[in-house]
């Protein structure tokens, strides 16, 4: 069985359809020779019934076997008898033919059948050749498309959701034992492509911890006799005044260089982070957006966000969201700070829900992004085309970590400028009313 099984998947396509269709040919040819001698029979055998009743038989010169073939115009219709009972049958009168185009009077349940048999005899062709056709192609899409196609199309589902930890297992070597095989070898690469991929990522990240942790203890020290020369020039700045300004910029540059190096640690740990999600309260995120706004936008104490005000609307009225407090919070205070970079008099903040996401939306009157910060603002290290001479501390890391975090959470960051001018940034976090939710993590 196992030896007819691999030589049935070893035919071709054309072979195996070749086959199915004249199976079907076949099939269909002694069906319909079979169902024609069934009918043929049952119609002679009413017309014998028939035929015992006619009289005169050798007046009228032919016998009862050949009443079918002669036509009714042959015979001398004055010659019937017109009494019932004659014929042998009650209320019907003497059969002299039984052919297709003669008027013949016959009982009805005789008359039904002989029609139907007729009927029969004449589409059982048309009948048999259909249902063998249709049967022929379903036997083939069975034997050799069937299984190779579901293995296609699961595959492909896993391959687009990005889950290649399964093997595509088909025996045939027909054309779509061969696809599956190319499928298969497909899988295969892409499986090793992203263990590479992943291999250099993680390498990078070495290189990177590596980099930061050797570049850490040189800086430190030049920080020291930075500070160590800024003290003992201090006393004498009349004298040495050019000196003095060198070391304040060397000292500058190499806080400069820690706080690049901080950020870059901070950055290599977002990329590891892994979600914390909880239930959090409606009234608890209201007062974390007020909050640090307020604390960011203090009016005018505070000269980076001097005459700016920010308005906030919160417009989530459930009790309870399932998200993480503390990526939210560094996406909120990422998204106002670069806002406050760029806004002239208003900041306007929303917060919404939009199906199983909950929206924030941060909007300045600003001058709004570029063509080219829209495709790159979200990028790492973009400072973009209008950054300000004072905001030369930022790295562009600030979208790009809100990207980052809200991949992490199931959502997006989507870049606009505002219908009267501005930037306005949007991003969409998943969220679900509390824990318990069926689709929730």
């Amino acid at each position: 069985m196992d030896r007819i099984k691999k030589w049935l998947h070893q035919i071709p396509l054309p072979a195996a359809f070749v086959i199915c269709g004249m199976a079907a040919l076949l099939s269909a040819l002694s069906l319909t020779r079979a169902t024609i001698w069934f009918s043929q029979k049952n119609k002679q055998e009413i017309a014998g019934s028939y035929a015992e009743a006619v009289p005169a038989e050798q007046e009228l010169g032919f016998s009862a076997a050949d009443l079918e073939l002669v036509p009714s115009t042959e015979l001398p219709r004055e010659e019937a008898p017109a009494q019932s009972g004659q014929s042998g049958r009650e209320n019907n009168a003497v059969v002299y033919i039984l052919s297709p185009d003669a008027e013949v009077m016959m009982e009805e349940e005789d008359r039904e059948k002989y029609e139907f048999y007729e009927n029969l005899d004449n589409a059982a062709a048309i009948v048999w050749y259909s249902v063998c056709l249709c049967l022929a192609s379903l036997i083939f899409y069975l034997w050799k498309l069937k299984r190779p196609l579901g293995i296609l199309n699961r595959a492909a589902r896993k391959i687009s959701g990005n889950d290649l930890d399964f093997k595509i297992d088909y025996a045939g070597r027909d054309e779509l034992g061969r696809l599956c095989q190319a499928f298969e070898s497909m899988r295969q690469e892409l499986v090793r492509n992203n263990r590479k991929m992943w291999d250099s990522v993680e390498e990078r990240k070495r290189l990177n911890a590596a980099f930061a942790h050797d570049m850490r203890t040189p800086l430190t020290v030049l920080q020291g006799h930075a500070d160590l020369l800024l003290d003992t020039l201090a006393e004498r700045k009349e004298d040495d005044p050019e000196i003095l300004s060198s070391v304040r910029a060397i000292s500058s540059q190499v806080a400069r260089m820690n706080s690049y190096m901080d950020a870059m640690s901070a950055l290599r740990r977002l990329e590891d982070y892994e979600p914390c999600l909880r239930t959090i309260s409606a009234e608890s995120l209201s007062e974390l957006l007020e909050d640090t706004a307020a604390s960011l936008f203090p009016g005018e104490k505070a000269p980076a966000a001097e005459g700016i005000k920010a308005s906030v609307h919160f417009e989530i009225r459930e009790t309870g969201l399932w998200m993480d407090r503390e990526a939210f919070s560094r996406i909120y205070e990422n998204l106002l700070s670069n806002a406050a970079r760029y806004a002239r008099a208003s900041i306007c903040i929303r917060l919404y829900r939009e199906q199983d996401f909950v929206v924030l939306e941060v909007s300045d009157d600003g001058r709004g992004f570029t063509a080219k910060d829209l495709r790159n603002a979200a990028a790492p290290y973009y400072k973009g085309e209008r950054s300000r001479p004072a905001s030369s501390s930022h790295y562009g890391l600030g979208l790009y970590i809100c990207s980052l975090l809200a991949g992490k959470l199931g959502g997006g960051i989507q870049l606009a400028n505002g219908e009267n001018g501005g930037a306005k940034v949007t991003v969409r976090l998943v969220s679900f009313l509390n824990p318990m939710h069926p689709d929730a993590p």
